[in-house]
């Protein structure tokens, strides 16, 4: 059952000789949910998936030497996509960012280059239409 959802209780939380956190781990949030994921050396590497309490996944993407990088995703309460974006390597947003309406609709587009907004940027109507579009320096 590949694509069941992980359980917190299934994950060992080890800690190396060093009390370093190792391995699979659940870090739960304040919000009764979790995440779950691997640590190497005490620091987040790899796949992380972020779980709501109710066992609904809420957002996933990787972390490289403790911190957020590379492509992310977040999903609604319904299960609709809610964003989608990277970050570079110091967390910041980085590349393509799309986020979509409660209805599914696209709501905006663009990229980000190192944390700041770049190049063209497209904002979409409700039904789909461009909004309108504009230009940024960066």
């Amino acid at each position: 059952m590949a694509n069941a959802t992980p359980r917190p209780e299934d994950c060992p939380n080890a800690v190396d000789a060093q009390g370093r956190k190792t391995g699979m781990w659940v870090d739960r949030d304040q919000h009764g949910g979790y995440m779950i994921g691997e640590y190497e050396e005490d620091l987040r590497q790899g796949m992380w998936r972020h779980y709501a309490a109710d066992g609904r996944l809420r957002s996933e993407g990787p972390f490289r030497d403790g911190l957020v990088a590379g492509r992310w995703t977040w999903w609604r309460a319904n299960g609709e996509l809610l964003q989608r974006g990277g970050f570079d390597d110091l967390e910041a947003k980085h590349g393509l960012w799309e986020r979509w309406t409660a209805a599914g609709a696209p709501l905006d587009r663009g990229e980000y280059a190192h944390g700041r907004k770049t190049g063209e940027w497209t904002v979409f109507n409700p039904d789909g239409s461009v909004k309108k579009t504009t230009h940024h320096r960066g």
